[in-house]
C-alpha cells in the first residue's frame, strides 16, 4: 500500500482511538436500590474532574467548584481505563468502580446512571407536577401525628406557573391543614428553571426524568 495511502488510514485510527478513550462528560442520575432508591447524581468533568451524590444549583464551572470546597468527600479526579474507573478524592481516598457503557447511559459496580437531558432555549412545559410527602412524628408519650405536605408545580405553555404547598396535620387532638400559593412566569434553558415572581426572580436546577416526570434541586415531582 503506498505510503501517501496508508497515512490517513492511520490518522483514521488514532482519532477512532481518541473518540473511544474520551472522558466523560456531563451530569448523570441514577436510583441506588442498595438505598432504598436514593437518587444519586455524578457529574463528570471533561478535564478529568468528578463529583458524585451532589446536586449542584446549576451546572456551570463555578458551581462545581463551591460544591466541591463544600463537598470535598465527594470531590476528586477520576481515570478511565477500559472497564475501571478510579476515582482520587480531594480527601486522600480512592476507590475503583468497575465500568460499563450501557445503551445511553452507564453502570458503574450496580449502579445505572442515565445522562441528563437539556431544554432548548425557549421550550415550555404543559401540566402538572407533584411531589408527596409524609411522615410520622412524636407529639407526646403514647402519641403521634401524622404530617402530610406535598408540593404541587404547574406550568403552561404561555410561560406562567403555579406552584402550591399544601400542609396537612392529623392527631388524636388535632385536624388542620394550610396551604400557600405563588405563581408568575418561567423561563427554562439547558438545565435551569427560572421562576419570576412578585418581581424577583429565583433559579432551580431542572431535568427530564422516565416516565413524563421531573427532577427540581435533586427531588422528583411526578406528572399528573
Amino acid at each position: 500500500m503506498p505510503l501517501k495511502t496508508k497515512a490517513p488510514l492511520i490518522l483514521l485510527l488514532i482519532f477512532s482511538a481518541t473518540a473511544i478513550a474520551a472522558p466523560l462528560n456531563g451530569l448523570y442520575f441514577g436510583l441506588d436500590n442498595m438505598r432504598g432508591f436514593a437518587e444519586v447524581y455524578w457529574w463528570f468533568l471533561p478535564d478529568g474532574r468528578v463529583l458524585r451524590d451532589t446536586l449542584p444549583a446549576a451546572l456551570s464551572a463555578d458551581k462545581f467548584d463551591a460544591a466541591c470546597q463544600q463537598h470535598s468527600g465527594f470531590c476528586g479526579t477520576y481515570t478511565l481505563s477500559g472497564n475501571k474507573l478510579a476515582i482520587q478524592y480531594k480527601t486522600g481516598n480512592s476507590e475503583t468502580w468497575t465500568y460499563k457503557p450501557l445503551n445511553s447511559g452507564i453502570q458503574l459496580n450496580y449502579l445505572i446512571l442515565t445522562p441528563v437531558e437539556k431544554y432548548p432555549v425557549g421550550s415550555r412545559l404543559n401540566g402538572t407536577w407533584e411531589r408527596a410527602f409524609a411522615a410520622n412524628v412524636h407529639v407526646s408519650q403514647g402519641s403521634s401525628a401524622t404530617i402530610v405536605s406535598p408540593s404541587i408545580y404547574s406550568f403552561k405553555q404561555d410561560g406562567t406557573f403555579t406552584f402550591r404547598n399544601i400542609t396537612g396535620i392529623d392527631s388524636a387532638k388535632i385536624t388542620s391543614s394550610q396551604q400557600t400559593q405563588s405563581s408568575g412566569t418561567y423561563t427554562l434553558r439547558d438545565n435551569a428553571l427560572t421562576l419570576i415572581k412578585s418581581g424577583a426572580s429565583e433559579q432551580h436546577m431542572v431535568f427530564p426524568v422516565a416516565g413524563g416526570n421531573l427532577n427540581i434541586d435533586g427531588m422528583v415531582y411526578k406528572k399528573r
